[in-house]
């Protein structure tokens, strides 16, 4: 590996952005810095792959860090394993490729420099969170991950919408972020150790920790719940999309919803076979119920970024579930060979679509675009890719991953679970293909549109090119990664797709896509009968995602104020009022304790 590289990786982005305001001072420097920087940092990724692939024992690099004499010393150290090193790559490899999309994406926005000091610093923090060797220093990124999200959320802030959405996102995570705090105190309460190589081990090693097997899983599943999007924390997600393009990329492919579901990854190696059975149940039923309704979402979404949103709380739910199938490392393989698919893929559709977005002006209401497709062919095909690994076609990465799924489900008996799973894969093939013909087939369907003029710039078709060819390559390397991850099955083979699991993906292909082509391709029936009688009503309900929205408003917000408004007429501000209520309180209160003697 590089020199030092298990510091730089995460160190070199922080520093980089806190010499944003330095490389300002020349507008050139400032644009080719943070991209410079992005790629370097995946150059020091990639080195640290042939170290940990020759196997155990594993590179730990320590120091102390918060020491007090006979009560406490904290290390920071920096774990290096297969787990941490994948997501390394994958955070620092997508990064560097929206960084230089970004060039393009955001030339001549105000506030630049802020955009380039969050994103380095988003990257840096996620990559400390994935190599910290403890739970200290993990929540430590983990709130600079929720705050660079909030700030880029947030970006365009002149903007109600975005700065709403900003501020949603930073709420709605902080409800998972105390149960996760919650259940790091009790770890240490009980260990006196924040460390992941103290607690790992099996059932033994747990004794001294009474609440292991029962409280703690829970807690840190729930703030995986609230990063991850999933259910009921996912309200964030979908009006997160009110950032930049490139922001949206980000966030999903490779930083802040990735990070519940590799706190999962990390929690499961820990547990191994010490895993509660409750645990992993919640796990499978969270992640396909999820998965399931948010594809449902996804079929009536007309913002072209919103179905991007809903289609990858939907996939975090597909890799929540492989974790909870079973308590081994196989199963977290699984999970985060598809998490290597979605990465691919979804920064692909994200970036893709940014093209369009970027020279319609910002428009993103699929219902006014169509018949693009001449105008923008290497978005179009680039997209058409990234939709078919998206809805599992083979033979693209999307197939190989989520067949590894189904075949995962098959094995451990978890059939209810593979029946949402199964048909969440033909609701988002038919979505995906609903997004392609509403944006690119057809004709133009509104005047300002037929205005406008497609670009796509080198800088926005080299990521395109490159994330495409990924989305073929990467499907045929699960073997590989497998071995990389250091998994073999009970049989001792490496866990691979089954001819029924395979059977389910083609059924589900068919049931996704023969319905999708009828109806906006030959229009048989059209797509507008849908909005009518019954079909209407349902309809309306997956547009509004299942009200959860409006029920979270109507009981937290507005039921809030209604109770401080209530409770502002005990306290009207008059004096004697208010002595006499405290009067009342203290004669009631001696009674009390004179009646209980």
């Amino acid at each position: 590996m590089l020199p030092y590289a298990p510091f730089l990786v995460w160190l070199l982005p922080l520093v980089a952005s806190a010499l944003m305001p330095l490389a300002a001072l020349h507008p050139k420097v400032r644009d080719l810095f943070p991209v410079v920087v992005g790629f370097v940092t995946a150059a020091f990724a990639l080195s640290m792959i042939p170290d940990v692939s020759a196997g155990p024992p594993y590179p730990n690099p320590q120091i102390s860090w918060l020491l007090v004499p006979g009560l406490i010393e904290v290390k920071v150290g920096v774990l290096l394993d297969p787990l941490s090193v994948f997501m390394c790559n994958i955070v620092a490899g997508i990064g560097s490729l929206i960084l230089l999309y970004s060039l393009a994406y955001m030339a001549g926005e105000e506030g630049i420099t802020r955009y380039w000091f969050f994103m380095l610093l988003f990257i840096g923090s996620m990559i400390g969170l994935v190599v910290a060797d403890n739970f200290l220093w993990l929540y430590i990124f983990w709130e600079m991950v929720g705050l660079c999200s909030y700030a880029l959320i947030g970006f365009w802030y002149k903007k109600p919408e975005a700065r709403k959405a900003g501020v949603k996102a930073f709420i709605v995570t902080r409800i998972g972020d105390v149960f996760f705090l919650a259940g790091i105190i009790l770890i240490f309460l009980n260990t006196g150790s924040f460390a992941f190589s103290d607690l790992k081990g099996t059932l033994e090693a747990f004794k001294v920790l009474p609440c292991a097997l029962s409280t703690v899983p829970f807690l840190l599943l729930l703030g995986a719940i609230g990063k991850s999007a999933q259910l009921p924390l996912h309200v964030w997600l979908p009006d997160a999309m009110e950032g930049p393009t490139t922001v949206s990329a980000l966030i999903h492919a490779a930083t802040m919803v990735k990070a519940g579901v590799y706190l999962m990854a990390r929690t499961h190696l820990i547990y191994m076979e010490a895993a509660p059975e409750a645990w992993l149940t919640a796990l499978i039923w969270v992640g396909a119920i999820t998965a399931f309704l948010t594809a449902t979402m996804g079929l009536t979404a007309v913002d072209i970024k919103r179905v991007l949103a809903y289609s990858t709380i939907s996939q975090i739910g597909y890799m929540m579930m492989a974790l909870g199938l079973g308590a081994s490392a196989g199963f977290v393989f699984i999970s985060q060979f598809h998490l290597m698919s979605h990465a691919i893929f979804k920064a692909l559709l994200f970036l893709a679509a940014g093209v369009i977005i970027h020279s319609l002006a910002g428009l993103r209401d699929m219902r006014k675009m169509g018949g693009l497709w001449r105008d923008a062919p290497v978005t179009f095909y680039t997209m058409v890719v990234g939709v078919l690994a998206l809805g599992g076609v083979p033979p693209f990465n999307g197939f190989w991953s989520k067949d590894l799924i189904f075949a995962a489900a098959l094995e451990t008996g978890n059939y209810a679970a593979l029946f949402l799973a199964v048909v969440t894969a033909a609701l988002t093939l038919a979505y995906g293909l609903r997004m392609i013909y509403l944006t690119f087939l057809g004709e133009k369907r509104s005047e300002e549109v037929k205005k406008m003029h497609i670009h796509e710039p080198w800088v926005m078709r080299v990521p395109l090119l490159i994330l495409a060819t990924l989305c073929f390559i990467t499907g045929f390397t699960g073997e590989n990664f497998a071995g990389f991850m250091g998994v073999l099955t009970h049989n001792g083979e490496v866990f691979h797709v089954e001819p029924l699991s395979v059977s389910l993906s083609i059924v589900a292909l068919l049931v996704g896509g023969i319905p999708a082509y009828l109806v906006y391709w030959k229009r048989s029936p059209p797509p507008e009968n849908f909005a009518r009688g019954g079909w209407g009503a349902l309809q309306r309900l997956l547009s509004e995602g299942y009200y959860f929205d409006k029920f979270y408003y109507a009981v937290f917000v507005d039921g809030l104020k209604a109770a401080v408004q209530g409770f502002r007429k005990t306290h009207p501000g008059i004096l004697n009022f208010n002595i006499s209520l405290i009067l009342g309180g203290l004669l009631l209160l001696a009674f009390l304790l004179l009646m209980l003697g």
